[in-house]
């Protein structure tokens, strides 16, 4: 399955692309959009407009950016192979690991052993590392399913390709679209509140068809968006996330990501997050300590933060899926503590 999806990339994460040394390779594929506009769903009507580009670097010290996802893995893959060009091996699957003395063992499902001083798992959400460290705790249905789909922008109407993020809002439903490449595709995901989800799987080819039915009385632009998604070109993806754990470290073993914590998209944090982990793990694994010590020091750094982006990602269906509230006041809280944290310089 090919998928075409675009990213969010905000300060607390370009802050940490810096750190890492792709900053200007992310910046050159990436978009920054002016504004964060919400639409109302039917009318268009502006509920909110608020400042992305003049305020990000000004405010956090780092700039928002829009990225087509496969740009960001290029800036990522071409960093680590110019490193190492052995580094990255694909094609292997965890199946079990064994920590014995001072290494670790692990085995993965084509055969292949490997060995090293820690492991650490970024096997998403169906983590085999968290099933085998704390226990069978399935994925959590969160009452949401979202289809994605990424459109060429020529033809499409101003108010889908002005250079901004734009949220549509509805009760139960909402609609985020922004551009990347240069803006010449419109990246959008269609999120609707639901009680169950039937599909197998978590992800599926889906029929832009489908959703211009399930978003009907919505706006003629933005039912022109979703009707112009290219044929086999939308996904329908069941959303969900985890509780949040006490602990995901034990010996010389941890996680990362959507391994140790995944969430729904609402703040667009997950990939954030994961960067996070990233800087953190990497500057507590050089401090002075054991690999074990070292270890819990960045699980402890990170789960108070990690654990409050979750249920903070879980309470923004007000800001989105609700037509009533002050939408201004709705998306500044907590916004200085989600843009403002700063993994490159966190006391460990």
């Amino acid at each position: 399955m090919k998928l075409a999806l675009g990213s969010c990339s905000p300060p607390n994460a370009v802050r940490c692309y810096e750190h890492l040394g792709v900053g200007d390779a992310l910046s050159a594929v990436a978009v920054e959009p002016e504004e964060s506009v919400y639409r109302r769903f039917d009318t268009a009507e502006e509920m909110l407009r608020a400042p992305l580009r003049s305020k990000m670097l000004a405010t956090y010290g780092a700039r928002y950016f829009h990225v087509h996802r496969a740009d960001l893995l290029d800036c990522l893959l071409n960093a680590v192979s110019s490193n190492d060009p052995d580094a990255i091996a694909t094609g292997h699957v965890l199946s079990s690991f064994e920590e014995t003395g001072d290494r670790v063992f692990a085995q993965f499902e084509n055969g292949v052993a490997a060995d090293g001083d820690v492991l650490i798992a970024c096997d998403g959400i169906h983590s085999v590392a968290r099933g085998i460290l704390v226990g069978d705790d399935s994925p959590r249905f969160t009452g949401q399913f979202a289809w994605r789909g990424m459109v060429p922008s020529e033809g499409l109407p101003a108010s889908v390709v002005e250079p901004n993020s734009v949220s549509w809002l509805g009760e139960r439903k909402h609609i985020i679209q922004y551009g990347v490449r240069g803006r010449q595709f419109i990246n959008y995901v269609a999120i609707v509140a639901s009680d169950e989800w039937t599909e197998e799987g978590w992800n599926c080819r889906a029929s832009a068809s489908d959703v211009v039915d399930a978003f009907a009385d919505w706006h003629p632009d933005v039912l022109a968006l979703i009707a112009a998604t290219p044929e086999d070109g939308c996904y329908k993806w069941g959303l969900f996330d985890r509780e949040p754990l006490d602990n995901w470290t034990k010996g010389r073993v941890t996680l990362l990501g959507d391994a140790a914590h995944p969430m729904l998209p609402f703040m667009a944090q997950g990939s954030a997050m994961a960067v996070e982990d990233a800087v953190v793990l990497a500057r507590a694994l050089a401090e002075d300590g054991t690999a074990s010590e070292n270890l819990r020091r960045y699980e402890n750094v990170r789960r108070h933060r990690t654990n409050g982006i979750i249920k903070k990602s879980r309470q923004a269906t007000s800001l989105y899926q609700r037509l009533t509230g002050d939408k201004s006041e709705q998306r500044a809280t907590n916004l200085d503590d989600v843009y403002g944290y700063d993994a490159t310089k966190i006391v460990l």
